[in-house]
């Protein structure tokens, strides 16, 4: 019987856009630099890919993130404009999060995400989280979705029994790695796919 709902956070109770930061960060930039930068920018993205592995499992502070990126591409601004460009990317996804309340109301719901702590710090304060009965998050998890240990942590993080939840996630990988967990798992395309997966199982909001 299922009692809890997990959600994930990024493309699912909010969406982002990661251009958004990397567009403002080009403006600081001498103008060579920014045109080679984004020219090239998943190549880029794929080079920082082992920072930000370390920052979202908790092994490296986003200050420290900070400074080996501003190694990396000769970027002159401090933490606090970093930290703020870096963070506003995200928009609410209003009906989900609607959606989510609404179903807080019968059943516990969750947070299990893949982040760093700041966003998390960013999120808390810009979106109204308080009907979550709790988050599990990478970078305090130390481990990251699609990796078994991250869902194992999480339930013993949140007290969980797997056979009582139901995890949503945008991500192929995540779902399947959730169910090999023995986690009920959807893959979240729309709202109103979402509203139409869960109908079918019975769970719907009071």
């Amino acid at each position: 019987m299922t009692k809890n709902i997990l959600f994930d956070l990024g493309n699912v109770l909010l969406k982002f856009d990661w251009d958004i930061a990397y567009k403002r960060l080009a403006t600081h930039l001498n103008p060579l630099t920014a045109l080679l930068l984004w020219a090239r920018k998943d190549e880029f993205l794929a080079e920082i890919r082992g920072d930000q592995e370390m920052l979202e499992t908790g092994r490296m502070t986003s200050q420290q993130f900070f400074s080996r990126l501003k190694g990396k591409i000769g970027l002159e601004i401090d933490y606090s404009l970093f930290e703020d460009i870096w963070c506003n990317i995200f928009t609410l996804n209003q009906d989900v999060m609607d959606f989510a309340r609404a179903l807080g109301k019968t059943y516990s719901c969750y947070i299990l995400s893949n982040t760093n702590e700041a966003h998390m710090r960013h999120v808390s304060a810009q979106y109204d989280l308080g009907f979550f009965k709790g988050i599990a998050v990478s970078h305090e998890l130390g481990a990251l979705k699609p990796a078994r240990e991250f869902y194992d942590r999480a339930l013993a993080k949140l007290a969980l029994d797997a056979a009582e939840c139901i995890f949503i996630d945008d991500m192929a990988a995540n779902v399947e790695a959730a169910r090999a967990a023995g986690i009920e798992s959807v893959r979240f395309e729309s709202a109103a796919q979402l509203r139409d997966e869960l109908g079918t199982r019975g769970i719907v909001p009071a």
